[in-house]
Formats: structure tokens, C-alpha cells, sequence
């Protein structure tokens, strides 16, 4: 039997300096599935400041994904039963803890609102299911190519770093409607409202993505805490500029956690980086 393999992906999450508590939840973990693959998870949620128990909600959110993991992970034998049986359930599973949050927020006569972003891998893929704003992202090597005159150019330039994520906003939603450009919203007043999150009122409709990886990617997961006081540029040239450093992934978490508090952060900051030859 081969050795299970355990993901450790370099994380960090941080409350805002003068907030009460951390209202982001951040959580991973592997498993075995049968003698030659392993299956790994990584959840972040960011509760909503907005509203009520904040933390509360983004802890419910993150340990039902877990029950829901651990479950699966009991029915299946093979990786690929798993992952169909993972991809057939998720929304489902994102459905359900919307309206029990829903639910215990009737009780309580308040809302328990968070963000809820999973990845997943196992036997060579990962499976992303997504709701909010929190971010997830992919940074493969660049793949480069001689020409006759000795120079060289980037093959997959526009694929290198790439967010796998959409964000489940109204500054989102305007630039999808061609009423703004890109920077525009991002600099809107109401750039940060939620057009979706769990908990709050009516159904959800998950973001869900699946696709393959190689050795050469590397995944970053974050909440807003993170991206809104840096570019995708910047997250992509730090990101890129560290790797070619050889940081290992802690590392280059708490360079991004430095790089908030430069920015004077004020939001909770959560960040996820997992090197895919660890999975």
C-alpha cells in the first residue's frame, strides 16, 4: 500500500485589526481512496461583516462541507466513483447548508451570511464549487519556445495565470452587462455587494468548474480581504516572483499577508496556497 499522501498548503487567516473576531474559516485535509490515489480538500469561507454571526456562519459552512467530504469518502471505493459521486452532490450539498443557514437564522431572528469556496483534487483533477466572492486562482509555468533567432517566447502566456473563479458581485455583474468597465466597478461604491452568498434569502446557484492539473500548477485561494487591496497584477507578479524564488508555500503566504499589512489592511485576510506536486 502506498503512503498517504497529506496536502500543507501555506495558509494564513488574520482578523482585521479592529475587528471583535475572524469571521473567515479556512480548513484542508487528505484522505486515501484505494491503493493509488488520495483526495484532498481545501474550504474557505469569509462570513458576512454585514450581518450577525458572521462567524458563526462561515464555521457551519466549512464543517458541513467536511461532514459532506467524510461522507463520500466512506461511500467510495475508487477515485473515480468518488469524484463523480463529488461532482453529482456539491451544489446539491451548497443548497442544503444555504437553507440551513437560512433556517437557524429565522430561529435566531437574525442572518448568517458567508461566502463558500471548495477545491478538491484527486487522480489528477481538481473540482471547484463556489459561491461569493471569496477567489480562487491558478498560476501554471510559463512554456516557452525557441525561435531561429535564438529568442524565446511565452506558448501559454495568456493561460499562465488565470482566475478560476467568478465573483458573485454587482461590480462583476456590471462588466458582464457591458455597463462598466472593468476598473470602473472595481472603484464603484457598490463595487462589494454580493449578488449571491449562502444564508441569506432564496436558492443559490453554485459557480462549479472542473479541469486537470499538472506538476507545474499552483493554486491560491483568498477572501476579499486579500484581493480588494491588490491587483490581479500584483497577486500575479508577487505570486510569480516568489515561485521563481523558491519560497516554500508558507512562505509565500505570509509575504502576502505582509504585503496587506503595507497596504493597511482593515478586513479579516485569508489566504490558501497549495503547490500541486504536493497533490
Amino acid at each position: 500500500m502506498n503512503k498517504r499522501k497529506e496536502i500543507y498548503p501555506g495558509h494564513i487567516s488574520e482578523k482585521g485589526p479592529e475587528k471583535p473576531v475572524n469571521e473567515d474559516f479556512i480548513e484542508f485535509t487528505s484522505s486515501s481512496i484505494d491503493f493509488h490515489d488520495d483526495a484532498h480538500i481545501l474550504i474557505i469561507a469569509d462570513g458576512m461583516g454585514g450581518h450577525a454571526f458572521g462567524d458563526v456562519a462561515s464555521f457551519y459552512a466549512g464543517n458541513y462541507i467536511l461532514k459532506w467530504w467524510r461522507a463520500k469518502l466512506r461511500k467510495n471505493k475508487t477515485s473515480e466513483e468518488f469524484l463523480k459521486d463529488c461532482q453529482d452532490s456539491i451544489v446539491d450539498i451548497f443548497c442544503t447548508i444555504n437553507q440551513k443557514l437560512i433556517e437557524i437564522g429565522h430561529r435566531e431572528d437574525s442572518n448568517l451570511g458567508t461566502t463558500l469556496s471548495v477545491l478538491l483534487f484527486v487522480g489528477g483533477k481538481y473540482l471547484i464549487c463556489h459561491v461569493g466572492d471569496s477567489r480562487i486562482y491558478r498560476l501554471s509555468k510559463k512554456i516557452y519556445e525557441s525561435t531561429d533567432n535564438d529568442e524565446t517566447f511565452d506558448l501559454n502566456q495568456s493561460k499562465a495565470f488565470v482566475q478560476l473563479t467568478k465573483d458573485h458581485s454587482w461590480a462583476k455583474m456590471q462588466v458582464e452587462n457591458g455597463n462598466m468597465s472593468e476598473q470602473e466597478a472595481e472603484n464603484h461604491e457598490k463595487a462589494h455587494i454580493l449578488t449571491q452568498c449562502m444564508g441569506i434569502k432564496g436558492n443559490v446557484d453554485p459557480f462549479v468548474s472542473m479541469g486537470t492539473y499538472t506538476e507545474d500548477d499552483h493554486f491560491f485561494m483568498c477572501t476579499d480581504g486579500l484581493y480588494a487591496l491588490l491587483t490581479n497584477e500584483i497577486i500575479n507578479e508577487q505570486w510569480s516572483k516568489k515561485l521563481n524564488e523558491k519560497l516554500a508555500a508558507q512562505d509565500i503566504a505570509n509575504h502576502f499577508f505582509e504585503l496587506a499589512k503595507d497596504a493597511e489592511y482593515h478586513d479579516d485576510v485569508s489566504i490558501m496556497i497549495v503547490d500541486s506536486m504536493g497533490v
